[in-house]
């Protein structure tokens, strides 16, 4: 690999830490900076949420039903081809409500970025297949 695509991979790794941090802070704001504009998520059940209006009502929802939120990723592998990036890897998801009974998800995942005019990186697909595990 050159010392560019080294560099790109290490800033995409930092992202994704912050999407993890963001996540677990339940910061929405957070979460809509690390998304492209034109951003598409397909989750394992339900229709495509897109753009960034539906991504701010999906984790709006979330994060006002769970007091507690923990996320795990594994990274497997990070591709980088000029303006945009590929990656996979597991991700589990430990949901705690204030009452009732915790969720946990875990599952693969896709997730394809792509440089900006200002050379950030952005989410802009994803894609996994989580399912509900036994507590």
């Amino acid at each position: 690999m050159n010392q560019s695509i080294d560099g790109d991979e290490n800033v995409i790794l930092a992202l994704l830490e912050r999407w993890r941090s963001a996540i677990e802070a339940k910061d929405v704001a957070a979460v809509l900076e690390l998304c492209a504009d034109d951003v598409v998520f397909l989750p394992s059940s339900g229709a495509p949420v897109k753009g960034k209006a539906a991504v701010e009502t999906m984790y709006g929802f979330l994060f006002a039903q769970y007091g507690k939120i923990h996320q795990d990723t594994a990274i497997e592998e990070v591709q980088v081809a000029g303006d945009w990036a590929f990656l996979w890897g597991t991700h589990e998801l430990r949901l705690t409500p204030d009452s009732g009974s915790p969720l946990h998800l875990r599952g693969q995942g896709l997730s394809v970025l792509k440089r900006q005019p200002d050379s950030t990186w952005k989410l802009w697909r994803g894609i996994n297949n989580m399912t509900r595990q036994s507590t």
